[in-house]
């Protein structure tokens, strides 16, 4: 079999359907090839020598991509991996990386990624939802696994890399038990493995595990097609085209670097500028040196270029789109107004995907959009029941289209069946909907407070205690009070040359916010804790609701009626 012998070479056209955002119903894969590895071998088969992605000094052509793809799955195969065994991935941003996605992804073995920041303790616990065949680890990250390894009754078959640097107190050298990766591929053919023609975009993909921002993680089961589908739609949003640079700091291990960034690229055959993380200063002069046109954000990311960041950072930029969610209305309008890009939004979850996308001549930036063709969305009670028109309730979504949401979640029936009631996903978000049907975020129903009766959404306090000068982030929970129920607190990281008080913040919030919202505690940190993909941990915020750096306003306020 030649290399590309089983691969449809049709050119893929983009754009969504008329009427508006939506999965199209035209010039879409059938459902056999909504793979990754079938998308990239088209790419090769296409225009082989087309540059792919971009990584430090390295650098890969889609032809090279299709190749090592095909080493990767082979080597794995004579691992003994198959359709639907379960490979695990520990390492950081890196091209192999990519090599072993798209391996797994030709030969039908199921990826489960796992977050590189994990100790013993969240490696254990993936490990325990259903068995791991083989994993593939940098050195520098064989502490943690071999520790979680020794606490439970399991023996998988470890690959190693060879870390590009090592932190402090960790090994780079590998033992006599693993298997050196570049010896496992040295010898693995590059023709396309047998049974690859039989992957199909119906099958289990990936499992992938959500950030814990509220507990321990779950593992999320999704398709191929549900990453096809959410690929093709943000291409469509973003007007990608063969001849953009997608700029890409997000781990590899999340859905949002997947899904949301490298299909895209690879749909259109454009080509994916990689870094191993985010970093303020170096955005600009990254975007400028690599002439990257679209780049994906989260709200904290907006707000802190920002707040570190001019005008005159941008020029000589050929930035003109980006895609996220989670800023704030005015972060989203100044950013694109300041930058001179196009911003672009919606609202999604690795569970739901993406099913609201906020239309381009939209006059409610506050909004997330509307619900797409494909894709149902209402806003219910407690019992499931639809609320009103402006009432605040919990997301739920369904849809019409095979295999867009996902199958379910890691060994946890119990947990599966409770989010799926009558036949809808019940997304765990807070929200309402308009008159025209726009969608409103309004946070976590499990982070909503109540205070004195009235409910709060922690969302909302961040939106506008975030706007303060000098504020880089803030942190909205819920901390017991002595009368029963909850107290509101914020959690607050500030500019180094802030001269904020809390009382500053306590007269912004009565100018900004409803009596009820306005925190009763105040602490200043000097950073929030957070999941690799920059989610706070709330749950860890929780768990020390009161320190010595507490600040009360009750306290303040009775010192002051007593003088």
């Amino acid at each position: 079999m030649s290399v590309h012998s089983a691969i449809d070479q049709t050119p893929l056209r983009f754009g969504f359907p008329p009427g508006g955002i939506g999965i199209p119903e035209t010039d879409a894969l059938p459902l056999a090839e909504r793979v990754a590895a079938k998308i990239l071998a088209r790419q090769a088969a296409q225009a082989p020598d087309r540059p792919f992605v971009q990584f430090g000094d390295e650098r890969m052509t889609y032809g090279e991509a299709d190749m090592r793809a095909n080493r990767t799955a082979n080597a794995l195969v004579n691992l003994g991996a198959g359709k639907g065994s379960r490979i695990a991935i520990l390492l950081y941003n890196r091209l192999e990386y990519l090599d072993t996605w798209f391996g797994l992804s030709r030969i039908g073995a199921v990826q489960v990624p796992l977050n590189t920041e994990y100790k013993a303790a969240q490696i254990v616990h993936v490990f325990k939802r259903a068995p791991i065949d083989i994993v593939i680890a940098e050195t520098s990250l064989l502490p943690e696994l071999r520790a979680a390894l020794r606490q439970i009754d399991a023996q998988p078959k470890i690959v190693v890399l060879r870390s590009f640097s090592r932190a402090a107190g960790q090994t780079d050298e590998r033992d006599a038990e693993t298997i050196d990766y570049l010896d496992m591929i040295r010898d693995a053919s590059g023709n396309v493995p047998d049974g690859a023609a039989s992957v199909s975009g119906a099958d289990v993909g990936a499992v992938m595990n959500t950030s814990g921002t509220t507990g321990p993680s779950k593992g999320v089961v999704l398709s191929h097609a549900q990453q096809y589908i959410l690929g093709r739609m943000i291409a469509a949003d973003m007007e990608l085209n063969a001849d953009d640079v997608y700029y890409n700091f997000f781990p590899l291990f999340h859905n949002t670097a997947q899904a949301m960034i490298t299909i895209p690229v690879l749909l259109v055959g454009a080509r994916m500028v990689l870094r191993e993380r985010f970093s303020v200063s170096q955005f600009w002069p990254d975007i400028r040196e690599h002439q990257s046109t679209a780049f994906y954000y989260i709200g904290e990311i907006v707000n802190m270029l920002l707040k570190s960041t001019v005008a005159e950072d941008a020029h000589g930029s050929r930035l003109r789109v980006g895609w996220g969610i989670g800023a704030s209305a005015h972060d989203f309008v100044e950013f694109g107004r300041r930058f001179g890009i196009a911003m672009r939004t919606g609202y999604g979850s690795t569970e739901a995907n993406v099913p609201c996308f906020l239309p381009r001549d939209s006059d409610k930036p506050q909004s997330c959009g509307r619900p797409v063709p494909g894709f149902d969305v209402k806003i219910a009670n407690e019992q499931g029941e639809t609320l009103p028109t402006g009432e605040t309730g919990e997301i739920l979504i369904r849809s019409s289209e095979p295999r867009a949401i996902m199958m379910g979640y890691d060994g946890d029936p119990v947990a599966t069946v409770a989010v799926w009631q009558d036949l809808w996903l019940h997304s765990g978000d807070a929200g309402c909907l308009d008159e025209a049907g726009n969608l409103y975020f309004k946070g976590r129903v499990k982070d909503s407070i109540r205070v004195r009766g009235e409910n709060i959404s922690a969302f909302e306090v961040e939106q506008a205690m975030g706007q303060v000068d000098g504020v880089l982030e803030v942190a909205a929970i819920a901390v017991p009070s002595e009368l029963g129920g909850d107290d509101l607190k914020i959690v607050v990281v500030a500019r180094s040359d802030a001269k904020l008080t809390p009382l500053d913040l306590i007269r912004h919030a009565q100018r900004y916010l409803p009596r009820y919202s306005i925190p009763r505690y105040i602490e200043f940190v000097s950073s929030l804790p957070k999941t690799p993909t920059n989610k706070v941990q709330k749950h860890v915020l929780r768990s020390t609701p009161f320190t010595d750096a507490t600040w009360d306003r009750n306290v303040v306020r009775d010192r002051e009626n007593a003088r």
